[in-house]
């Protein structure tokens, strides 16, 4: 299995990632403790009106997914550093949106769900864009000069 620094581009797509995996983990087990600990790491990180922004757009798209794709989803433990096929196919798909590559975006989307056309995906990673980038700036080395690294 690939490492999460591997797959991810940068700070906040690692962020991203473990936020899914905490909204991924409070569906599998109905615990709110899961998605308080997304909030609770996003808002340490971001503040606590950006860290929430940033989960409402990452529970967006874990919605959109659930919706759209019929198959299952395997997700790690959110401090875990590997990353399954579905993980990095979710980072991969994050990042063709945060390069405004629209059309690949919608392929990779339908590739993921395994459907035609998955829309409510596209739209929701297409919303996430400008929190993503937000967030990549806040987390960069210059901006954190007593930077934390997530992994």
């Amino acid at each position: 299995m690939q490492r999460v620094v591997d797959v991810c581009g940068d700070e906040a797509d690692i962020l991203a990632l473990s936020v899914a995996r905490f909204v991924a983990a409070g569906y599998m087990t109905s615990d709110v403790a899961c998605w308080n600990a997304a909030f609770d790491g996003a808002e340490q990180l971001l503040g606590p009106a950006e860290g929430c922004r940033f989960v409402a757009s990452v529970v967006a798209i874990v919605r959109a997914l659930r919706a759209e794709r019929e198959d299952d989803w395997s997700f790690m433990p959110a401090s875990c550093c590997r990353v399954t096929g579905h993980e990095c196919a979710l980072v991969a798909l994050i990042g063709r949106a945060r390069r405004r590559l629209w059309a690949d975006l919608e392929e990779a989307a339908a590739a993921i769900t395994g459907r035609e056309a998955a829309p409510r995906l596209v739209a929701a990673v297409r919303a996430a864009v400008a929190t993503l980038d937000e967030a990549a700036e806040r987390l960069a080395p210059t901006g954190c000069p007593n930077r934390v690294v997530l992994h």
